[in-house]
């Protein structure tokens, strides 16, 4: 099977994927429509598959975090290819362009997105419109939540042929790497630099992510217990105004450790005694993935997406509204009062929940998707 991915970027944590997809298919290559968008600080290495950044102009609208990207050559370049599927993520011109090639050339088209009916699109008669289109005119579609699952219905996909795969991750390369350096001569160094018991929390500084949130959840959770330390991870636009706050309310158990490299990303979720995601609004939520792969108990809010796939109360962490700043500190002081055994039990469990998010398996299911989507009607 000859197979192209065609997508926006390529993101580190898709990589893990792609490498699983490349070692079991004929032919294998990635379409980019840029090389990177404005709003991310991932450095890639090379990488052991076939890339090709298709040229065009991006022009990025006011107010908008990344830019809209119109691609030159795509129905060229798939000829040239050749492909028998090609898997497409997203609802852009050059997506557009690859499904009419498909359905010119007798190809299949197969959709990809962690999409949902929250993230805007519903505001837009233009953009309701071309998701209904595309969606209808495609062999299928993969979701990679429950929610992406019921949007591709709700914009036309027949229920047979929508299937769910839960965002992929090396979820046994985290494990490794965290249950590793726990046991190094490197992880009392490390922890003793933050304190315990230690909250982590991951993703970009901007007003979404639940922030000013995460802010009043912890002044809640240091009234009665003041030891608690507070870890942030990332960077954004609005770090400085963060840092200034923390300073004003004179707490020093907080740390801004900036932005991170995902494969540096183990040696903080090693040394955290819980993770906290507080984000307001998300299509999904990979890093709540990354937690519990890394068996760190995780408080995960119920305004992402990933956290009603993968969090059950108290089996596999614990659902929280950052919106509701003092229920979420009774949460989080709960869990650092649980006994040793029943917090072992959560993060087993919630180990064992995201092992099917693993790459290779699944690998192994988007290749039964594309000979399934293959067969007529």
């Amino acid at each position: 099977m000859k197979l192209i991915i065609l997508t926006n970027i390529l993101a580190p944590y898709r990589i893990p994927l792609f490498e699983a997809l490349k070692r079991r298919l004929e032919e294998f290559t990635v379409l980019l429509m840029a090389e990177r968008e404005e709003n991310r600080s991932w450095k890639i290495d090379q990488v052991p598959f076939k890339t090709v950044v298709l040229p065009g102009i991006h022009l990025k609208p006011p107010g908008a975090d990344v830019s809209l990207h119109f691609n030159r050559k795509v129905f060229g370049k798939l000829r040239a290819l050749n492909p028998d599927v090609v898997l497409s993520g997203g609802f852009t011109l050059a997506n557009l362009i690859a499904l009419l090639y498909c359905r010119f050339f007798g190809r299949t088209y197969v959709q990809w997105a962690h999409l949902t009916l929250k993230d805007g699109a519903e505001s837009s008669f233009m953009r309701r419109m071309i998701r209904k289109v595309m969606t209808r005119w495609s062999d299928g579609s993969i979701g990679e939540s429950s929610e992406a699952r019921e949007a591709f219905i709700h914009y036309g996909a027949k229920p047979d042929r929508v299937s769910v795969v839960l965002m992929p991750l090396d979820v046994a390369r985290i494990h490794d790497q965290v249950t590793s350096f726990r046991l190094s001569d490197s992880y009392s160094d490390w922890k003793s630099q933050y304190g315990s018991p230690l909250l982590l929390s991951v993703g970009q500084l901007i007003p979404r992510k639940g922030c000013l949130e995460l802010l009043a959840i912890y002044e809640q959770v240091i009234k009665t217990r003041p030891e608690v330390s507070l870890l942030i991870v990332g960077d954004g636009p609005y770090r400085g105004e963060y840092e200034r706050m923390v300073k004003e309310r004179g707490w020093p158990r907080v740390h801004f450790a900036g932005y991170v490299q995902a494969q540096e990303l183990f040696r903080y979720l090693a040394i955290a005694d819980a993770f906290i995601f507080h984000t307001l609004y998300d299509p999904y939520g990979l890093v709540v993935v990354e937690a519990m792969a890394a068996q760190v108990p995780v408080l995960s809010s119920v305004h992402a997406v990933s956290t009603h796939d993968l969090v059950e109360e108290g089996i596999t962490g614990f659902r929280i509204d950052p919106i509701d700043a003092e229920a979420s500190a009774r949460a989080i002081n709960a869990l650092f009062d649980m006994p040793l055994d029943q917090r072992e039990s959560i993060v087993k469990a919630a180990f064992l929940r995201v092992k099917s998010c693993d790459v290779d398996s699944s690998a192994e299911t988007f290749l039964d998707c594309f000979r399934r989507f293959g067969t007529p009607r």
